[in-house]
């Protein structure tokens, strides 16, 4: 049976009551665990929108009556609800991608905690609400995470849209560094720049050093706690000796921004902003030896003839003379531990802090070794400069192709100055210049 159009009037008055009535105790119940005042205004412009919601309905509803008047059928064309929901662009592709996908140890890492919360260092990069807040999107002060933020996924949908399409963000024009570095970025990509900066630097490695207080750059402390540069750090990488996200040695210089090519210039023309998925494609038009999407393809260019793993192999791709010098850095980091500090020490790239003492002297994790009472306790301020760079490059997969001569000049470093105390290690490729 149709309603009277007092009756649908009726409807939208209570429902806008209703309405401001659930806001107040949305309002109040988020401001409870918060443990905050939400920004002014946030009341009367959620209300506005349910009123907004209620209207429309009740709207509908006396357009309903008067059609049903007009009309002899009562089979009367009504909008499904879905109908009226704005289209969210990019939605299924955000869906695809990492940012999405809440199930990764990266959203639920805090659900063993105690009291299950997100701690503010970390929230920044691991929550929407956290990044928000830093911004200082949500109200709260810029440039700092003042509480924790929940990863219940029933709030927390992973890095979502709101991350990055708000007034703040997409205003920005410069991101800071763990280095202190404040660099000018005034393309769209300063957003994702801002939590792919990496957490430390050479400022972090040489703070812990100074605060260990130790004798020499070979003397063995405890008190050297292994200092890591985080996860995907690509920005930290690709502005180079700029931001120092590499632990960079006295008196050498370092490459800085690398600058691919007119058309390649900002995160987004390589990645898709959304899947974070590699456009693969777009570098085979100029780049032979890239095959379709497989992105693996990518690991065969070079335009370089140096040779800078020293293995007489020039035509293999960048991503192998990394690779090499890569490995060899390991074993200079293994030979300093067993010869110089008398203790050995292997890595493993999944279990933090990464680097564990080798109590069988096999050069590889074996069962039971990657457990965090077993880590290394032997670093050098040598050996912490060099096991630094090593995690730099390992937590960047892209390196090859973000700045590959500042990677290989930062592990050439660190394999030369293990070497000059008796790593057994020497480094036999040239240096970039």
């Amino acid at each position: 049976m149709e309603r009277a159009p007092e009756a649908a009037s009726g409807s939208v008055t209570f429902a806008i009551s209703a309405c401001t009535g659930l806001t107040r105790a949305v309002t109040d119940r988020v401001e409870g665990a918060q443990g905050r005042r939400l920004p002014a205004g946030f009341l009367a412009r959620a209300a506005l929108v349910m009123i907004l919601a209620a209207g429309l309905a009740g709207w509908s509803g006396m357009t309903r009556h008067s059609m049903a008047e007009a009309q002899d059928s009562a089979a009367s064309a009504i909008p499904a609800p879905a109908t009226l929901m704005p289209e969210i662009p990019n939605l299924d592709l955000w869906r695809q991608s990492p940012h999405a996908n809440i199930t990764r140890e990266a959203f639920r890492h805090w659900d063993t905690e105690d009291d299950k919360m997100i701690p503010e260092t970390c929230s920044k990069c691991h929550s929407t609400a956290g990044f928000m807040d830093y911004l200082g999107a949500d109200g709260s002060a810029a440039g700092v995470v003042d509480v924790k933020h929940s990863p219940d996924p029933a709030v927390a949908p992973g890095i979502a849209c709101m991350a990055c399409h708000n007034e703040v963000s997409q205003h920005m024009t410069s991101v800071t560094f763990p280095s202190g570095v404040e660099q000018e970025v005034f393309t769209p990509d300063v957003r994702c720049m801002t939590c792919h900066g990496g957490r430390a630097s050479t400022v972090q490695v040489n703070e812990a050093i100074e605060k260990a207080g130790v004798a020499n750059d070979d003397t063995a402390s405890a008190e050297i706690e292994f200092v890591n540069i985080h996860y995907r750090a690509a920005a930290a990488t690709r502005f180079g000796g700029e931001v120092h996200g590499g632990f960079e040695y006295d008196g050498q210089e370092y490459a800085g921004y690398y600058f691919h090519d007119r058309d390649s210039q900002t995160c987004n023309d390589c990645h898709s902003p959304h899947t974070l998925k590699v456009k693969v494609n777009t570098c085979a038009e100029c780049h032979d030896e890239v095959v379709g999407d497989d992105k693996k393809s990518l690991q065969l260019i070079r335009t370089s003839k140096a040779d800078f793993d020293g293995n007489g192999d020039t035509s293999e791709g960048i991503y192998a003379e990394i690779q090499t010098v890569h490995d060899q850095l390991l074993l200079a980091i293994q030979g300093y531990g067993k010869d110089v500090v008398g203790t050995a020490v292997a890595y493993d790239k999944d279990a933090y802090p990464y680097f564990f003492q080798d109590s069988d002297g096999s050069g590889a994790i074996e069962e039971g070794e990657a457990k965090f009472p077993n880590r290394y306790q032997g670093f050098t301020p040598r050996m912490l400069k060099a096991a630094y760079n090593y995690q730099v490059v390992a937590k960047d997969p892209g390196a090859y192709t973000h700045n590959a001569y500042y990677v290989l000049q930062l592990m050439q470093d660190s394999i030369a100055d293990l070497s000059t105390a008796g790593s057994g290690v020497e480094m036999s490729g040239a240096r970039p210049k």
